[in-house]
């Protein structure tokens, strides 16, 4: 069966497969008894041609419902008539959408940027109570009457896209926001990196030696500060926070990676390698429980997930990998995801023939991760172009449930982000490569895609 998202993805290999072997997408190890029970089926995609240098963020809401956060650089109209769009402005403009569980819009905001500076979008979460959390970079967009302040931001959204309120982070020198997430008490929780100096709410952080230092800071209802944590590496190290989940209690959970030496708390790290991942988890007032780092890797974690007793760390390294008195050795740049229980213990390891993936998990405490593949034996039981790949695990020892395989022809294909709605629904988010014109610009663009995926009873 084959289905197409725009013209420009396809769903191919559908062969979902209950393996009996942890270790995924390997053909033969993905091969198998077919499962059709609570297998994920095709519902709906869409194509977003936004003509941008970065894929858009997605997200469920609690009731199903589909929320999209992208930088556009060219019209766009995604069906309820044309987006604001002035050709006068270089900085990208931004927007926010919102779809049914159906794939029907609901509405679409356009921001429109009045400065030339640096625009991103960061991250975008939301919680119970259907607030919107919205980071990243401005160029001093504005939307009927109100506006996103230059420079790096955080802000929440009502239901209907409507701006309720929105905090900035002054200071100098450059800023990454890198995700947000809700921390389940109607605050959230934004992780980053910067040089320079930043003020995160408790007065002047600064990153030594022109270095980049990692950062993380809560947030209330209202924006109101609750706390902030600044890592600064040691001499010529780096430290890049790159994702955040919260827990049921509460408790925060942020990954990325550092260069050097660095202390999140307890321990200081050390790595001789260009950059290796790590893992530290934070109470709910911001206390350090336990860190670790990947020791020997060379590479970075950039999602993270947390379930009943286990946090799933996704990331991409090179060369070897050791964890859980064993190591893992990568074909060349290979993706991994880690398993450690809530005290902090290995759990298991697998390594992927693929990108870095992006995870999530869902009620069962399953968990699902998505990425790109480079074709080969590596998806659906089968040979298969390059494209993407979707795949279920079981929480306990990481055995593999179903991998999904979608190719995309002629063109390279990435995963942004990963959802999981209250049924065990799937939502993909990521970018498709436009072909570049031999008179075209430097910078290669992308158009973004959603595709939902449903369970079958």
């Amino acid at each position: 069966m084959a289905v197409s998202v725009g013209g420009l993805l396809f769903l191919v290999g559908c062969e979902e497969a209950r393996a009996t072997t942890p270790r995924i997408p390997v053909l033969g190890e993905v091969g198998g008894q077919v499962g059709q029970e609570g297998v994920e089926a095709p519902a709906w995609s869409r194509t977003l041609m936004i003509g941008d240098q970065q894929a858009p963020h997605a997200v469920v809401t609690s009731n199903g419902d589909v929320l999209v956060a992208a930088t556009y650089q060219e019209p766009i109209n995604l069906g309820a008539g044309p987006l604001p769009f002035d050709r006068n402005v270089v900085a990208p403009h931004l927007l926010v959408a919102r779809f049914s569980s159906e794939g029907t819009l609901r509405w679409a905001r356009g921001w429109t940027p009045r400065s030339e500076a640096r625009a991103r979008v960061g991250g975008l979460a939301v919680d119970a109570s259907d607030h919107v959390f919205l980071s990243g970079t401005s160029a001093n967009h504005t939307q009927d009457g109100a506006t996103l302040p230059e420079g790096p931001f955080l802000a929440r959204l009502s239901g209907e896209g409507v701006l309720d309120w929105v905090r900035s982070l002054p200071g100098e020198g450059p800023v990454t926001v890198n995700a947000v997430t809700s921390d389940n008490d109607g605050g959230a929780v934004l992780v980053g990196d910067f040089t320079g100096q930043r003020d995160f709410g408790e007065g002047l952080k600064t990153a030594p030696n022109g270095r980049h230092a990692g950062f993380a800071l809560r947030v209330g209802p209202k924006g109101e500060q609750r706390w902030s944590r600044v890592w600064t590496p040691v001499g010529e190290g780096e430290v890049s926070a790159r994702a955040v989940a919260v827990d049921v209690f509460g408790d925060v959970h942020v990954v990325g990676g550092y260069a050097g030496a660095v202390s999140f708390g307890d321990a200081t790290f050390l790595t001789v390698r260009q950059r290796t991942p790590f893992v530290v988890k934070l109470t709910h007032d911001g206390d350090h429980v336990w860190s670790h780092d990947v020791r020997g890797t060379d590479g970075s974690a950039v999602s993270v997930a947390v379930g009943p007793d286990r946090v799933f760390v996704g990331g991409g390294f090179s060369g070897k990998l050791y964890f859980q008195n064993a190591w893992h050795k990568a074909d060349s740049r290979d993706g991994f995801l880690l398993a450690y229980d809530a005290q902090g213990s290995q759990r298991w390891a697998r390594t992927l023939p693929t990108g870095a993936p992006v995870v999530a998990t869902d009620e069962a405490g399953q968990v699902t991760v998505a990425g790109s593949h480079d074709g080969g034996r590596a998806l659906g039981g089968a040979d298969l172009p390059p494209g993407l790949y979707v795949a279920k695990l079981l929480p306990d020892e990481g055995t593999s449930l179903w991998v999904r395989g979608f190719a995309s022809h002629g063109t390279a294909s990435s995963a942004r982000t990963v959802s999981v709605d209250a049924s065990g629904g799937v939502l993909l988010a990521g970018g498709l490569n436009r072909p570049t014109p031999e008179d075209g610009p430097s910078q290669r663009l992308q158009d973004g895609f959603l595709i939902r995926l449903k369970p079958q009873g």
